[in-house]
């Protein structure tokens, strides 16, 4: 009996951990890991159009410190302004 409330007991602690794990990893799944290049995490489509790769990185910033770290949104905005000065290079052509 006391074999069971043990088991018990250690399944009740193993879920509560992983649920917090889990409430940290909701807000890391909101991230486009792509574009900020932690290609590990990236599970999609890396090379992208640059029309694509605009709205995307607007998406992206869009949702603020919500889902990203001040450094990572001025990554993003750094990169936004890399892929618009080039958008800007291409519609001169």
């Amino acid at each position: 009996m006391m074999k069971h409330i043990v088991t018990a007991a250690v399944l009740i602690l193993l879920g509560s951990a992983s649920t917090s794990c889990f409430a940290a990893d909701n807000k890391d799944s909101e991230k486009d890991w792509c574009l900020l290049k932690i290609e590990s995490k990236c599970s999609g489509t890396t090379t992208l159009d640059l029309n694509d790769k605009i709205r995307r990185l607007n998406t992206a910033i869009d949702k603020g410190t919500s889902v990203y770290t001040p450094e990572e949104l001025e990554h993003l905005k750094h990169v936004l302004e890399e892929a618009l000065w080039a958008d800007s290079l291409l519609r001169v052509r």
